[in-house]
């Protein structure tokens, strides 16, 4: 497969079509790394040197605590940009530990031949600016969700109204385990509490995956 198929549909170069972008490639010097599951793609104090695209795959962003355990940050599926708002940065520097959830394919572009893309495409450097602002709101969501709900209760509360659809319904893309890493929290501690919400009949499972919430209002009771 050759770097346009790997590329087109990346979303910094979403809407650019096929003969720009295959002219923005026709030059780039890039480098590509297979990685398999569990390797460790970057350090948090790595410096960033090169614009990295999780080409297949996907990678995991985490922080570790004093006490060694380790929240996950987010998750990049394919056709991501990793670390987009640092690499041109005064402190370029991964502000977290990248890992590898399967095994992947990332593409290295480095910093000088995505300004020299900058400078050819400024619809490329539009889609660069709404994905890198997209993120730091995303970002910035989540460090106030942690800031606001401190226990294992409001936590869960929070992410079932954040994912629940027009039916009151919550499809669980994560595994617990994930998810008790989003919240800081031990995935038995989690378990626990889901529990006691599904015994109570504030939530009722449907299939393993998927919950339903009879009551918004009653949800909503269990805040602490």
């Amino acid at each position: 497969m050759d770097i346009f198929e790997k590329l087109k549909n990346v979303e910094i170069f979403k809407d650019i079509d096929e003969e720009n972008l295959k002219t923005l490639l026709i030059e780039l010097k890039y480098k590509v790394k297979r990685l398999d599951k569990n390797e460790i793609v970057a350090f948090r104090g790595d410096e960033i040197e090169d614009l990295i695209i999780v080409a297949q795959g996907e990678v995991y962003t985490e922080m570790q605590k004093l006490n060694g355990d380790s929240i996950v940050v987010d998750r990049l599926s394919e056709g991501s940009v990793l670390a987009g708002a640092f690499i041109f940065g005064k402190d370029n520097r991964f502000p977290v530990d990248v890992v590898t959830a399967i095994s992947s394919e990332l593409i290295y572009i480095p910093k000088d031949e995505v300004i020299k893309m900058f400078q050819k495409n400024e619809r490329l450097l539009q889609n660069y600016l709404g994905v890198i602002s997209d993120k730091t709101q995303f970002l910035s969501k989540k460090i106030w969700f942690s800031f606001t709900n401190k226990s294992i209760n409001n936590k869960l509360i929070a992410y079932l109204l954040n994912n629940m659809n027009r039916n009151n319904c919550v499809l669980l893309k994560n595994s617990m385990k994930e998810i008790a890493q989003m919240f800081g929290v031990a995935r038995p501690s989690l378990s626990r509490v889901l529990k006691e919400f599904i015994d109570e009949g504030i939530i009722i499972r449907e299939e393993k995956n998927l919950l339903k919430i009879p009551s918004k209002d009653t949800l909503l009771q269990k805040v602490d």
